[in-house]
């Protein structure tokens, strides 16, 4: 199967303004407007069907997989001296039902630095891990998936966790602005029933005033919780 990254948020899961974390803080003005785009997901069977027609046999065990697709947007502070330092997207991972673990078996971007730019091909192996393509032609079985990074610096963590995330960081060479995508594949056992997934993104900013830390506020939640059957 091949995947298109989009290079912007087509569908949207919520967009407002993020909420300082600390109550003292006056400067409305530098709060900044993020986007948080529908995730998308394919079980493995459908992700890993190659383009040969060959089929994929799964890894051994009673374990459910699925491709997973989140993205974000940081949209330009109103107040120009404004900036983020860092900024991180964190998707938290339940069993439907109350049944074993939800874990991230790979993550994608595990670590991209401000030198590598541009779109990449990324392809997601029998055993489904994430690596780099250098002959697309070599993946008879798997997912080659196209992504456009836009990020300086993103380091991905919770490898086997139920909580993975990923730090964006700012660079002196590129401001740490525009839409990212990001990929996880899931692991669930079979009676699970599903995964349960929320999102959780948190900033920090430099500001006039300081820095300070921001995160969504309260009535996001409601739209940023999803079931994957």
């Amino acid at each position: 199967m091949r995947i298109i990254t989009p290079t912007e948020i087509e569908h949207v899961a919520w967009e407002g303004y993020l909420e300082p974390l600390a109550e003292s803080f006056k400067g409305a003005e530098s709060l900044p407007r993020v986007t948080l785009g529908e995730p998308a997901w394919w079980p493995a069977e459908q992700a890993m069907e190659g383009e040969t027609g060959k089929k994929w046999t799964p890894p051994t065990g009673d374990r459910r997989y699925t491709l997973l697709r989140l993205a974000c947007t940081l949209h330009p502070p109103a107040e120009v001296r404004t900036l983020y330092k860092e900024a991180t997207l964190t998707a938290y991972l339940r069993p439907r039902h109350d049944a074993g673990r939800v874990v991230a078996h790979d993550l994608y971007p595990q670590r991209l630095t401000a030198e590598e730019k541009g779109t990449f091909k990324v392809g997601l192996g029998p055993d489904l891990k994430f690596a780099g393509l250098v002959d697309v032609s070599l993946l008879e079985v798997g997912a080659e998936i196209e992504v456009h990074k836009v990020f300086p610096v993103i380091q991905g963590y919770g490898l086997g966790e139920s909580r993975p995330y990923w730090q964006f960081a700012h660079h002196e060479a590129r401001p740490l602005l525009g839409c990212q995508s990001v990929y996880a594949v899931l692991d669930a056992p079979q009676e699970a029933g599903g995964v349960r997934l929320s999102l959780e993104l948190v900033a920090t900013l430099e500001t006039r005033w300081g820095p300070i830390t921001v995160g969504l506020p309260q009535e996001a939640q409601a739209h940023l919780s999803r079931t994957i059957e």
